[in-house]
């Protein structure tokens, strides 16, 4: 698998500039507080801080439709002072509850401060798959965005997206990509991630296809930080990209070097080989910039969250690295400037 990886990093014209050990990561954005509506509410009845999350199931969109998600407030919450806001959107075939023991940032270890939001797709899938239906996800998105500042003293330059697979590319095309939710969620967390894209089955047949097509996206603002992981052995969102229900699928790298072009940094990145070679982080961007866009290559992982100890992804079958603390420090050193 590593030399395919290396296939594709030729391919896709990724360049390093170094191997060795991981370098203190810079502080890109100083850090502000934007207080909410909510600040200063008290919690909703039946509702307090710490323990389990609550699963709500009577959510109405602006568009009348009925929505679910799970929420956990963080058991530091103090009604007057804003903290952070993650959602982290499930993979197809799953729900809000999968993916909160999924990606644990309901585990006060890896997150002391923030809410977590675990949103429910429907019908169990988001915007950006092909099979989706006409149900308005960045809609819901906005409206839960909107609740959440208006009823929790929530720090509105500090919202967060994280997904896997559908979830993912619900996370880092779709959102990431849309000219209003660009402006309000401050950093995106894809991991295997399934980036669809529009296109002909004669357009998608090949590498040199995959490696190239055209990835349309209209973010509202030039600096949208990108993390995204990704194992050389998924078979259900390939490395090397694939012709899958109906729509493309680019190569990692392609997509992944796309945003940093898109982003003003061109191709060039600062490339650390850890874990004796089993993983490759990619960071593109120089100077403050750097690691705007961030990319996690990781050996023989498949379709799953990485992770060292068993969760509902691998069975047991663990890898080398926790994606779930790196994204939090990846969210920790962005947030918009208001």
């Amino acid at each position: 698998m590593a030399f395919l990886f290396n296939i594709f990093l030729l391919a896709s014209t990724l360049s390093s500039s170094c191997f060795g050990a991981p370098q203190p990561q810079i502080s890109l954005i100083t850090r502000t507080s934007a207080k909410s509506l909510g600040c200063g509410n008290a919690l909703p009845s039946g509702q307090t801080p710490g323990g389990n999350s609550y699963h709500i199931s009577n959510f109405n969109t602006s568009d009348g439709a009925k929505r679910s998600f799970r929420l956990h407030i963080p058991p530091t919450y103090d009604k007057d002072r804003p903290v952070p806001l993650i959602f982290s959107f499930h993979g197809h075939g799953k729900d809000s509850e999968n993916q909160e023991k999924l990606s644990e940032f309901s585990d006060a270890k890896y997150n002391p401060d923030a809410f977590a939001v675990y949103p429910d797709g429907l019908p169990v899938r988001w915007q950006g798959d092909p099979r989706h239906n006409t149900t308005n996800d960045k809609g819901f998105v906005t409206d839960m965005i909107a609740h959440f500042s208006n009823t929790y003293c929530i720090d509105t330059a500090r919202i967060y997206a994280a997904g896997k697979s559908n979830g993912g590319g619900f996370t880092g095309h779709v959102l990431a990509c849309d000219s209003v939710l660009s402006k309000k969620i401050a950093a995106f967390a894809p991991v295997s991630g399934a980036f669809y894209l529009k296109s002909s089955k004669s357009a998608c047949e090949t590498h040199v296809q995959r490696q190239n097509i055209a990835i349309p996206c209209s973010p509202a603002r030039t600096n949208v930080p990108i993390l995204e992981f990704h194992g050389s052995a998924d078979e259900t969102i390939p490395y090397a990209g694939d012709w899958r229900n109906g729509a493309c699928l680019p190569t990692i790298p392609h997509w992944v070097r796309d945003w940093s072009k898109r982003e003003g940094m061109g191709l060039t990145n600062k490339t650390t080989s850890l874990k004796d070679g089993k993983v490759l982080k990619y960071e593109y961007g120089t100077g403050e910039r750097q690691g705007m866009v961030t990319h996690y290559w990781v050996e023989g992982l498949r379709h799953w969250w990485p992770s060292t100890k068993p969760n509902v992804d691998n069975k047991g079958v663990t890898t080398v690295i926790d994606a779930t603390p790196i994204i939090m420090e990846f969210f920790n050193k962005h947030s918009l400037e208001l």
